[in-house]
């Protein structure tokens, strides 16, 4: 195998790789037994054919076309990746020569990582971080621990929000019923919105023994289609109306759910876990800043094909978070009364900030020799372990790998980058 790169301007290349013979040919057996299986010729159970007797029958071109694509399938990545560019976009290919006796020639065109001329990336200006906890802040985190501790106990009266009841219910659309519409004693907390449509208003004022018909209509968008707009009716019981009872905020709550003996010493330490957290998300937007800043001051004449495969890249991205609503992209650009060509266009300017974002930390690294360190793995492995409640110790292990290792490390380049150029910042 050979393979010749031209450049073509500033933010394109032409890839023009050979293949040996006896590998075309290998991929042209490989495309054979993927399509054999539905071939039928008389005298020949299905599959079973030679490929002289199908070559014969059909003619050898007819797997031509497959032969082509598996060859470039097996032959293209690795071709790129041993000739160090880095390639922005999907290629183009054009087939030069494909012949049974000669090698296989073709042309890949694709977009590459332009030239790049950096502008001022040390002693950029920024906003020094001025943090402050309120004594606000303070009281609503203690309160969400104090949410988290409450206890439901049951209680004999009728039911209002806030309230968890406890029911059955068995749900019918056009009098018959419905998968997933049936469960015993299933805990709904009153106006948490969590079942559709004023499925949980019908339950207010209810009490334990109450026997309630609730009449909803399904949402036009609902996952399930055969039920999207239909009206349905839920034949519920309730077993246990239980309100939520929250403990007093003392000392002895304090000591309860924390290391500390008293308010104070707590109230401290929550302000000093606030102010952590505050100074890193500020940290995050300062580099951020600072980014935007470096890249406007930075010459990068990126190729349109560049641009658009990143747009599909998000398009792909986004359809995958879609789908774990239920929907998918067109139902969605349905919803928002977007035409594909007009979603497209809106993702451009990101798609093209978040290209030249990395072009320009790769550049940064590459000037100023900046790498992760095994320090910095050995750090990201902690946080990770302690993420999954797992053993420190325990979790590096699995990372023992060096290749693993080396992954990982390529993942934190541009937080080293991003750290690089915060500490070399002019902050004001």
């Amino acid at each position: 195998m050979s393979c010749k790169v031209e450049k073509i301007g500033a933010n394109k290349a032409k890839f023009t790789i050979e293949i040996d013979n006896a590998t075309f040919l290998k991929a042209e057996d490989k495309a054979f037994n993927k399509q054999k299986g539905k071939l039928n010729i008389p005298g020949f159970r299905k599959g079973k054919m030679t490929k002289e007797m199908a070559y014969k029958v059909y003619g050898r071109n007819a797997f031509l076309e497959e032969a082509i694509n598996e060859c470039i399938n097996d032959t293209y990545y690795q071709e790129i990746k041993t000739s160090g560019e880095k390639v922005l976009s999907q290629p183009k290919v054009n087939v030069v020569q494909a012949d049974v006796e000669k090698p296989f020639i073709y042309e890949a065109e694709v977009a590459i990582v332009p030239e790049v001329k950096l502008g001022k990336y040390k002693g950029v200006e920024g906003k020094k971080p001025d943090i402050k906890i309120t004594d606000e802040e303070i009281n609503n985190k203690i309160e969400e621990e104090r949410q988290k501790n409450a206890r439901l106990v049951t209680v004999d009266r009728a039911s209002k929000n806030g309230d968890t009841v406890s029911i059955d219910f068995d749900g019918y659309v056009d009098g018959k019923q419905f998968d997933g519409g049936k469960a015993e004693n299933y805990d709904l907390v009153l106006g948490s919105k969590s079942f559709i449509d004023n499925f949980e208003d019908q339950l207010v004022g209810k009490k334990a023994g109450d026997e309630v018909d609730v009449n909803v209509t399904f949402p036009d968008n609902y996952g399930q289609k055969s039920l999207a707009g239909k009206p349905a009716l839920f034949k519920v019981k309730v077993h246990e109306v239980k309100e939520k009872q929250l403990p007093e905020i003392n000392d002895e709550f304090v000591s309860e759910i924390s290391e500390f003996e008293n308010l104070k010493d707590y109230k401290e330490d929550v302000k000093k876990n606030l102010t952590e957290i505050k100074e890193k998300q500020a940290k995050e937007e300062v580099k951020g800043k600072l980014l935007d800043e470096i890249v406007s001051n930075t010459t990068i004449d990126l190729a349109d094909e560049a641009i658009e495969a990143q747009i599909d890249e998000m398009l792909y991205n986004y359809n995958n978070r879609l789908r774990y609503q239920g929907i998918d992209l067109q139902q969605y650009l349905k919803m928002i009364n977007k035409t594909p060509e007009e979603y497209r266009k809106e993702l451009r300017p990101n798609a093209e900030k978040s290209i030249k974002n990395s072009i320009v930390l790769e550049e940064i690294a590459k000037v100023e020799k900046i790498e992760a360190t095994d320090a910095m793995v050995d750090e990201e492995l902690a946080n990770m372990a302690k993420s999954y409640g797992m053993d420190v110790e325990q979790f590096k292990k699995s990372y023992a790998n060096e290749e693993d290792r080396k992954r990982l490390k390529e993942d934190l380049l541009y937080p080293a980058v991003f750290d690089f150029l915060y500490d070399n910042a002019k902050l004001v």
